[in-house]
């Protein structure tokens, strides 16, 4: 017996209007989907959707396995790249930023300025024109700065540009 895949897309009552619009190999990485298996009668037994992401990051002679919650924000250093991580740990890698960015996922780490990528879920607050990532101020550039603010719900004095 032959199990078939199929896409499910769970929305709350009040998107039951939504239209939805699927896009097979477009390459973009906003979306992460739960793929489940069904059974011939279509009930659904289980799913093999993802828990924890992991990335691999060459060494001198190794690649180191790390979860992409482990980065705090990467930082420019010419050709190379500081990758500063939890637990006060940080390593240089010879990938320049714009390399790095293309592999990272879009729903995590976002550019804020040519010489950094954070990651959304470490920022501790916004203090004028940076962002808080464990006491450390991140400047965002002012190319950045709309698509960065456009990450964030505000609540409260912020105001909207004219």
């Amino acid at each position: 017996m032959k199990e078939k895949q199929c896409l499910v897309i769970s929305l709350p009552a009040q998107l039951a209007d939504l239209p939805i619009q699927i896009v097979r190999g477009s390459g973009h990485k906003g979306l992460v989907c739960s793929i489940q298996q069904m059974d011939e009668e279509n009930n659904i037994e289980y799913s093999v959707g993802e828990d924890k992401k992991y990335i691999f990051i060459w060494r001198q002679n190794d690649y180191l396995k790390l979860t992409l919650e482990e980065i705090l924000w990467i930082e420019a250093e010419g050709s190379y790249s500081r990758v500063y991580l939890t637990g006060n740990r940080n390593m240089i890698i010879s990938f320049n930023l714009a390399i790095i960015e293309k592999d990272l996922p879009g729903s995590d780490f976002i550019r804020i300025h040519r010489s950094y990528i954070i990651n959304l879920h470490h920022v501790n607050s916004l203090i004028g024109n940076s962002l808080s990532i464990e006491g450390k101020l991140l400047t965002i550039g002012r190319a950045y700065r709309e698509d960065v603010l456009n990450h964030f719900i505000f609540i409260g004095v912020r105001r909207k540009p004219k």
